[in-house]
């Protein structure tokens, strides 16, 4: 189905918000493209991407829905943890609030910081940064390790994205000390004489 100019407008002007997370030497250039694109082309452009999204439904909304597919690590009522598909850092994770809101509940919150200690636990970052964000109106909760060579985004492979999800929903081992028992010396009771 063809998408309408006004359509083609909000796509652009959605696109035009994610260059944030681009190096500033590519960031003008883009922009520039993306401005000068006409309806049949952000349309093309969107087919080519498989941005689907971008037709008008909200990504979050579409994941939420198991429209698109994710790799969520946690969950609770009201929101979902998912692996960003795009990460800056291994453990980078989104927390998604089930509703299109545009406030963060209490509840996102605890998700994030539940998140943060788990991969503070697994991976031992350096830092972990906590970033509310809103993107299609939909607020979220980006959760980034730190380690230190984080450059820019870079897209993971299903493996690896995979990988990740277990190692960080799988329980944690915990070592348990086992005492090797002696036996208990059996103990005879000691009789009184018996009187005829």
């Amino acid at each position: 189905m063809p998408i309408t100019d006004e359509e083609a407008k909000q796509i652009k002007k959605h696109l035009l918000g994610q260059l944030d997370s681009l190096p500033e030497n590519q960031r003008e250039q883009i922009k520039e493209q993306i401005k000068s694109m006409t309806t049949g082309q952000v349309e093309n452009f969107i087919k080519q991407n498989k941005l689907t999204h971008l037709g008008g439904q909200c990504i979050f909304c579409a994941i939420v829905a198991n429209q698109t597919p994710s790799y969520k690590i946690a969950e609770n009522e009201n929101d979902i943890a998912i692996l960003e598909i795009n990460p800056i850092s291994k453990g980078h994770s989104l927390i998604v609030p089930k509703k299109h809101l545009e406030e963060l509940s209490q509840s996102t919150k605890d998700l994030a910081q539940e998140i943060s200690q788990k991969l503070q636990e697994r991976f031992k970052p350096e830092e972990i940064q906590i970033k509310e964000q809103k993107i299609m109106d939909h607020s979220i909760i980006e959760v980034i390790p730190i380690y230190g060579d984080e450059t820019e985004k870079q897209q993971a492979s299903e493996e690896e994205l995979k990988s990740l999800q277990e190692k960080i929903i799988k329980p944690k081992e915990i070592k348990i000390e086992t005492k090797t028992e002696q036996p208990e010396k059996e103990t005879i009771p000691i009789l009184l004489p018996r009187i005829p």
